[in-house]
Formats: C-alpha cells, sequence, structure tokens
C-alpha cells in the first residue's frame, strides 16, 4: 500500500481535482485515502448511507453538489458512481466541483472497479490502479485469521511468507477466505494446497485468466538448445543479488514458428525452468467481455500482484493481430503494449506465434521482448531426441527400436507429428494384443502426411522473414544437417 499512498499523496498535493481508483477493494482503497489525509476530513459517501450525516442519500447529484459547496478543505470519496456518470445533469455538477475544488484544497476520489470517464470531465481526472495485496500485507491477513482460529490450527498453514506468496494475486477479502479454508486443514502442505486451489478457482472466474500449476521441464522439450540456454542463462535474474548486479529482470520472449514444434510447450518450460507460477492470458476473452479495456487492465494487475511470474499467451497474433488490423479496438492493443513496456514488477510474458503476417510491427520491436526466437522444424538430431522422449515417457526404452532410421524417414515432421507416431504405434500394438515392436512405429511413420508438405509456401515465407528478425531456437539447421549428411 506504501506505493498507492505515495502516488496518492503526490496527486493530492498537485491539485488534482478528481482521481480515479479503479479498485474491487473499497475498503482499502478508503483506508489509503484516510492514510494520506494528514488532517484533512475524509468524507465517504454511497448510494444507500450518502454521507456521514446523511446528506445525498440516494441522490448522488445532491452528493456532488454538496463536495462542491463545501466551505472546507477535504477529501471526498464516492463509492461506485460509476453507473451515473451517463447523467448530464451529474457531468455537470461534476465539472462545477472541478472548477473550484483546486483552489478550496478539494479533492474528489472515485472508487470504482473500472473506469467510466465522460469526455467533459477526462482533462480533470488522474487514474489510479489499486494494487492488489502484497507479501507482506497478505501475511498480516494470515496472522489475524491465525489468531482468530488459535494455535492449533495456526500450525497447520505455517508462518505468513509461504501462504502469503501463494496468494498473490487475489484480493484482500479473497485472501481472508482462501486462509481460513487453509486453516480447517490438519497439515501444513494441505493448507498451502487449499490456498493455492482457492486461487485457481478465483482465476478462473475472471474468464481470461488461468492458473497453470503443471509447468514443463526442458528435459521434455527435444531440440531448441539456443532457447534452452538463453533461459537458463536468466533463471538466476530474479533475485536481489541479480538487481545489485546491475540487470534488470527479464522481460520476455516471443518464440515464433511452425505449428507443433513446441512452441507452448517451450513457454511452460520456461515458467519451470525459472520456478515461477505461469498465468495464461487468453486474449479471445479479453475481447469478448463487455469491457475489453478493463479486462485486461485487470489481468495485468493480477499478473503484476502474482510477480515474479511468468504470463503465457499462446498464438498472440490471434488475439491481437487480427483485431488491430480491423481496428476494433485499437486502444487495448495500446494498452498491452504500454504494459509490457512500463510493468514494474518482473512479469516474464512468454508469447507464441506461427502467422506472421497477423503480428502488429510494434509488438515485435525491441523492448516489448528480450528476444524473438524462430522455431523451425527439427533436424534429424532433434527428431531422435523427440522421439526417445516420447518413447521414454510412455515407458519404453527408446534403445530398443531404431530411432535413428525412424528419424531419417520422418523429414519435415514437426515435434507434434512424431509424438502422433509413438501414440498410433502404440494403439497399433495395444490393439494387437502384444508389445510395442518396430514395425509398429515404423508403419505409423509412413501413414503420416506432414503439414510442412501441405504449406511448404508459407513454410519457406516464414523462414525467409525469420532469417533476419529472429534468433533461431536450435542451431543452424543447414549447419547441423551438413553434418547429419
Amino acid at each position: 500500500m506504501e506505493r498507492l499512498e505515495s502516488e496518492l499523496k503526490r496527486l493530492v498535493a498537485a491539485g488534482f481535482p478528481i482521481i480515479y481508483l479503479l479498485t474491487h477493494e473499497e475498503e482499502r482503497a478508503v483506508a489509503a485515502v484516510r492514510a494520506v489525509a494528514d488532517t484533512m476530513p475524509v468524507r465517504v459517501w454511497s448510494l444507500l448511507r450518502g454521507f456521514e450525516d446523511g446528506i445525498g442519500a440516494g441522490d448522488p447529484f445532491a452528493a456532488v453538489r454538496e463536495a462542491t459547496g463545501h466551505t472546507r478543505p477535504g477529501l471526498f470519496v464516492f463509492l461506485d458512481l460509476h453507473p451515473f456518470l451517463a447523467d448530464p445533469r451529474i457531468v455537470r455538477a461534476i465539472r462545477d466541483l472541478a472548477h473550484v475544488a483546486p483552489q478550496a484544497h478539494r479533492t474528489a476520489l472515485f472508487v470504482m472497479p473500472r473506469a467510466v470517464v465522460p469526455p467533459e470531465i477526462e482533462k480533470e481526472v488522474a487514474i489510479v490502479d489499486v494494487p492488489l495485496p502484497g507479501t507482506v500485507e497478505l501475511g498480516a491477513f494470515l496472522a489475524q485469521e491465525q489468531r482468530t482460529a488459535g494455535a492449533p490450527a495456526a500450525a497447520a498453514i505455517g508462518d505468513g511468507g509461504e501462504p502469503g506468496r501463494a496468494a498473490r494475486g487475489l484480493t484482500a477479502d479473497e485472501a481472508r477466505r482462501a486462509f481460513r479454508l487453509a486453516l480447517a486443514e490438519s497439515d501444513h502442505g494441505a493448507g498451502l494446497r487449499r490456498v493455492v486451489d482457492e486461487k485457481k478457482r478465483i482465476l478462473r472466474q475472471s474468464a481470461c485468466l488461468e492458473f497453470v500449476e503443471e509447468t514443463a521441464a526442458f528435459e521434455q522439450v527435444g531440440g531448441l538448445d539456443a532457447l534452452k540456454a538463453w533461459v537458463r542463462a536468466r533463471s538466476r535474474a530474479f533475485g536481489d543479488e541479480a538487481r545489485a548486479f546491475g540487470l534488470p529482470a527479464p522481460r520476455g520472449v516471443l518464440l515464433l514458428g511452425v505449428q507443433g514444434c513446441g512452441k507452448s510447450l517451450a513457454a511452460k518450460a520456461t515458467a519451470g525452468t525459472f520456478r515461477l507460477p505461469l498465468i495464461r492470458l487468453d486474449f479471445a476473452a479479453v475481447f469478448a467481455s463487455p469491457s475489453p479495456e478493463d479486462t485486461l487492465r485487470q489481468a495485468l494487475r493480477v499478473a503484476e500482484a502474482m510477480a515474479p511470474a511468468v504470463l503465457w499467451i499462446d498464438e498472440i497474433e490471434k488475439g491481437l493481430g487480427g483485431t488491430v488490423a480491423a481496428a476494433a479496438d485499437t486502444r487495448v492493443f495500446g494498452s498491452f503494449l504500454t504494459g509490457m513496456q512500463e510493468k514494474r514488477e518482473a512479469v516474464v510474458v512468454a508469447a507464441t506465434a506461427h502467422d506472421i503476417e497477423g503480428l502488429p510491427p510494434e509488438l515485435a520491436r525491441r523492448g516489448r521482448f528480450d528476444d524473438i526466437f524462430f522455431v523451425d522444424l527439427p533436424a534429424l538430431k532433434e527428431r531422435e531426441e523427440i522421439l526417445a522422449i516420447h518413447l521414454r515417457a510412455r515407458g519404453r526404452d527408446p534403445a530398443a527400436y531404431p530411432v535413428d532410421k525412424l528419424a531419417r524417414e520422418s523429414e519435415q515432421f514437426s515435434g507434434a507429428e512424431l509424438e502422433q507416431v509413438v501414440v498410433a504405434a502404440l494403439y497399433r500394438a495395444f490393439g494387437r494384443g502384444s508389445e510395442l515392436a518396430a514395425v509398429d512405429l515404423e508403419r505409423a511413420t509412413a501413414e503420416v502426411v506432414p503439414l510442412a508438405t501441405t504449406y511448404e509456401e508459407r513454410l519457406a515465407a516464414l523462414r525467409e522473414w525469420a532469417r533476419t528478425r529472429a534468433r533461431r531456437a536450435s542451431a543452424d539447421r543447414r549447419t547441423l544437417e551438413l553434418f547429419e549428411a
């Protein structure tokens, strides 16, 4: 809350007549206002109660007029005024308030979940996003719940640090409810699991965010050695030691390339290597919401509250590229780019794309991402590695099968198609009632028509685009195949 209180002090001292506090947490917002009020009185209005003396109850116009005509300095907090900002009488009253407020040392603060700014007052408004509780504040909430629950229950979840980190991304009330559920468990591990489960349930309600609990490891990813080295070199860049060394936290990486070649799995493995929580942002859900701009702002706010974290955006061109190309809502695109550029917390964006024509050029500019990697079809040695990974994952020893021969016969196969070879061969063996044999794998390989042969021209154009605009996620393909030959 210190950052919010500091920002409010500056805005009030600068004479902003109207400040929007965007949050669902009215109590925390009002508490922050009271903390910065110093000796100035704070009056809080709501539609049902009016101000503390009942003035303006049921009448927002009268409430704004009360603030305008008040004779003393003060801070006037209006809760949920946004549904009435389509009323021209109320907008006019707010304009009158904005004109007299600086000279009278009065400030109106509108607490609301989303920004509704009539054009008549947009030059008078400062918009502030109220941050979600941090680890320290969440730890204090937990300590309070532990005192209420008593000593036996307090041991079920441990001290505030670990559960506080687990609850990041939740509002104060959501965290308190999660802690109460956790304190009802019988052991420490189960208590922490309840906090995480509650966070997953709450994030699902946001529609556009998903907490992905199961990340991956790069041992599950075949090839992509250059990308793996890039990620591993940054795996220690999130602590105080890295800041003292002069290193910023990584901004993110864009993985561009052929479908089915492991981009999404690599994004999950990035979170696994960094040992950070993974949050998936669904841009289709953002644009399907009633207010895409507010939905995106809230999603980025949650991501920053959970920092350090990895924000995974799969097929980003489908969410941003098509919308921007159609000019449907460029403000959302602008908000996303600004959020990427100016985020204060360590939120690493791991985005994937396979359609270069759908990518807005602004997205690929340096500064949005630390690097852009091109993920090509796997070369021969990489195909061997991928086949071995999928055989091993299904309980088979790769040494018992002609992996090198299968790799030579699977030219132009993607990683997903190589996985399907193994799966199809297992189905064949299972249907026959015997163990997997080399002939099953060979027949499954012969039956696959790789997607790359169908879209050969598109693949060539993608490689040409990436030749001078992106790093290769694997060693140079031509060099690999020269040695393989």
